[in-house]
């Protein structure tokens, strides 16, 4: 019995190493076109209006990436759906690679966004299935740490293929690596016959071993009636699309906002930019392990989220003092602090679906919350886009004073009244 726990503790924790080593790959392969834009721009001719533009092509694809993926998770379940979605974006990344104009650039970063929102339909489902809701936070966590610490040492990995190989090769290099984890997970990961299930500390449940072993067919349209039909997944969905506009912004615009506006090269980035996202890694892992404590001390687990996201929301608005153009230095621990929030925050807005919701219905919140969610980080997109040209980048640092303090709102009120999760008896 102990040995065989032992077994199912090993196996999970393999699991999380994977989904981070993918995590890491996903915001690699995301980061390297804002990183190099400068260079892709002025080689295909594109102005910041469509540079904007293919941005949002990969923020639609995206968005009908996260509904797709729900779908195709629901029909084959997470381990082969990280198969497709892993193979998918990595392929497209080395295409981006191929562009010669502005609409095969479009093309390549619309194929990658489809790949890439599968990644985390299915990685919050395999977390619910192997773990117990008290380790559930620090496992997002870590897999989510490992995505912001691909963004971190993107400046410094794409920097050195830049100037080896140069932007093209740069592209396939990254794609090759989605590649070689492909052949890993399908390895290390194999079907097989359910493990013993002693009590909670062993996996999450009976329940979910059932659904490890044959996933459940419930990706009808009752299914997703249901979902919709429940008002938590609405609020759940504002609340991400509040702040996620952020990050994007972040990811996409900083970059560009220290090369022009401050003057910053590529190589200067490489060297700097990198704080920003490993204060992004620290705070995914931190988010996870402070709801952890306060699950720990008997607060229900949905409440201790909302609890971590409201301390969030009183540091990040410190981020909109960037808007006042401050020292190199000053504007990149502000974004570090903004960085580490938001990460913090994202842990606990994802495991919030996977404590509310059953196992088999998790794939259609996140799909409907990928949804809303892309609408607004596309339109906000547009307007960064818009307003560079006419404006500065401050109207986007402001905007963070907001954006988490309204979200937590609508992160509390997801968790009033009965979740699914409690209405089918699968909390």
């Amino acid at each position: 019995m102990v040995a065989e726990r032992a077994k199912i503790a090993r196996f999970r924790w393999l699991i999380v190493t994977m989904l981070a080593l993918a995590a890491l790959l996903n915001y690699l392969d995301r980061q390297t076109l804002g990183l190099m834009a400068g260079v892709v721009q002025g080689e295909l001719r594109i102005d910041d209006k469509g540079y904007a533009s293919v941005v949002n092509a990969f923020l639609v694809a995206y968005m009908l990436g996260g509904l797709v993926s729900a779908f195709i998770v629901d029909r084959i379940g997470a381990r082969w759906g990280m198969v497709v979605f892993v193979g998918w974006w990595s392929l497209a990344s080395a295409c981006t690679g191929l562009a010669s104009n502005i609409w095969q650039l479009g093309a390549s970063r619309f194929a990658l966004g489809l790949g890439e929102a599968g990644n985390w339909v299915a990685s919050p489902k395999l977390v619910r299935e192997w773990f117990p809701q008290r380790e559930r936070a620090l496992a997002i966590g870590i897999y989510s740490s490992a995505a912001h610490f691909g963004a971190a040492i993107a400046p410094v990995v794409m920097a050195a293929l830049f100037l080896a190989f140069g932007w093209r090769l740069t592209f396939v290099i990254s794609g090759a690596f989605g590649l070689i984890w492909l052949a890993a997970w399908l390895l290390l990961y194999r079907p097989e016959q359910p493990l013993p299930v002693y009590d909670e500390d062993a996996v999450a449940g009976p329940d979910i071993v059932a659904e490890r072993a044959e996933p459940v067919d419930d990706s009808g349209w009752k299914g997703w009636i249901a979902v919709m039909r429940t008002r938590g997944v609405w609020f759940y969905a504002v609340g991400s699309s509040l702040t996620n506009p952020v990050w994007f912004f972040y990811l996409f615009w900083f970059p560009k906002y220290l090369t022009e506006e401050r003057g910053l090269t590529i190589g200067e980035m490489g060297r700097t930019t990198w704080i920003v996202y490993a204060a992004a890694g620290f705070g995914a892992v931190g988010g996870g392990i402070l709801s952890g404590w306060f699950v720990g001390r008997g607060v229900r687990p949905a409440r201790a989220r909302v609890a971590v996201m409201g301390l969030v929301a009183l540091v990040a608005p410190v981020g909109a003092i960037n808007a006042l153009e401050p020292s190199i230095a000053i504007s990149l621990a502000l974004g570090a602090i903004v960085a580490f929030c938001h990460t913090a925050w994202v842990t606990n807005q994802t495991a919030l679906p996977v404590d509310l919701y059953p196992s088999r219905h998790l794939g259609k919140v996140m799909g409907i919350g990928g949804i809303v969610t892309g609408i607004v980080t596309i339109g906000s997109t547009y307007a960064v886009g818009q307003l560079v040209v006419v404006l500065t980048y401050r109207p986007m640092f402001l905007a963070i004073a907001v954006a988490y303090p309204l979200g937590v709102i609508a992160a509390y009120l997801a968790t009033t009244g009965r979740s699914m999760a409690d209405r089918e008896g699968n909390a």
